[in-house]
């Protein structure tokens, strides 16, 4: 991830626009990343629907790179009516760097920012989603995709759509998630005080993310420390040590915090740890189950078990085969 181009038109809404702006901001203010962030259309100066004027808009960039990220801003559209010109540019554009779309770049869209999409056929044999209220409207313009309810954000390859508004907060962090892991895109929800959601259709969260909705300072550190532990250790006499706070303490106030034990937490993380492992190595289940920090190879099985119905080897190949095909 380089650089960052919001593509808005009249009638914007704001805060499709200010949310994935500022959490994509965070990553330069948080010296995670040196992120170039900018506004472009086919408009210098353009009023939102809310009533507030935007200038110094930059026009479409004529060429994409790897590492540019493309987010189309939703704004107030009725599909019934034909298509501004500023419409008509933005879909021309879209159709343009959409038909040679050159690999490590993402085109994602919040709120109505998929009807764009659709006009410009880059949704077609695509999973997608929009606002609740526009999803027969994006069928209707994209007969050929497959348009998802009741889901915040859908990534199929290099397409990304989310639901309304706020959604596109959730959609910065998912991609920064993807870029940068799991453990920042928690720190940044951390700083804006963004609590991660998910609809029971969505993707399972990352256990970075799933348990952070709380705002105790001590039982982040404590995450932040148990996320960079690989190896076996004594997690009683280990966090008393690190902390200064008796482990009897530590473990009420984590389950008060978190709605889990302590050992469930950690043993959820390694089980989430050797997940990845699986999908991005062809390591050992044994070399996997060391590496995670499981006391032995039978540690490791129970634990998996628990979780999935699959085994490691069927589950490695099924997430694989599934990677290829549509998300």
């Amino acid at each position: 991830m380089k650089r960052i181009f919001f593509v808005i038109l009249p009638q914007m809404h704001i805060l499709d626009l200010g949310g994935p702006m500022q959490i994509f901001a965070s990553l330069t203010e948080l010296d995670i990343a040196d992120i170039k962030i900018q506004c472009v259309g086919p408009e210098s100066h353009i009023k939102s629907y809310q009533g507030i004027f935007l200038s110094a808009i930059a026009p479409l960039p004529k060429r994409l790179t790897a590492g540019d990220v493309v987010v189309v801003v939703g704004s107030k559209i009725q599909a019934e009516l034909p298509a501004t010109p500023a419409q008509q540019q933005v879909t021309q554009w879209l159709r343009e760097i959409g038909g040679k779309l050159p690999s490590g770049i993402v085109i994602a869209s919040v709120c109505t920012g998929a009807v764009l999409l659709a006009q410009a056929g880059l949704l077609d044999g695509r999973l997608c989603t929009t606002h609740h209220n526009h999803l027969k409207t994006l069928q209707q313009l994209a007969p050929q995709a497959r348009v998802i309810s009741k889901r915040i954000l859908v990534q199929d390859g290099p397409i990304y759509t989310s639901a309304g508004v706020s959604a596109g907060i959730d959609l910065a962090l998912h991609l920064i998630t993807q870029y940068f892991g799991s453990a920042i895109s928690a720190r940044i929800a951390r700083e804006n005080l963004i609590q991660f959601r998910r609809l029971e259709a969505d993707p399972q969260l990352s256990v970075h993310l799933s348990y952070r909705n709380h705002q105790h300072p001590l039982i982040h550190e404590v995450q932040d420390w148990l996320a960079q532990q690989t190896v076996q250790t004594p997690l009683k006499e280990s966090l008393s040590a690190q902390f200064s706070v008796s482990y009897r303490h530590l473990s009420r106030l984590f389950m008060k915090e978190c709605g889990i034990s302590l050992k469930q937490y950690q043993q959820t993380m390694r089980l989430d740890r050797s997940r990845q492992l699986f999908m991005d190595t062809d390591w050992s289940i044994e070399r996997i189950a060391e590496h995670c920090g499981f006391a032995s190879l039978q540690s490791f099985r129970a634990a998996w078990r628990q979780h999935e119905t699959l085994p490691p080897s069927k589950w490695r190949e099924k997430q694989r085969r599934d990677s290829q095909g549509l998300r």
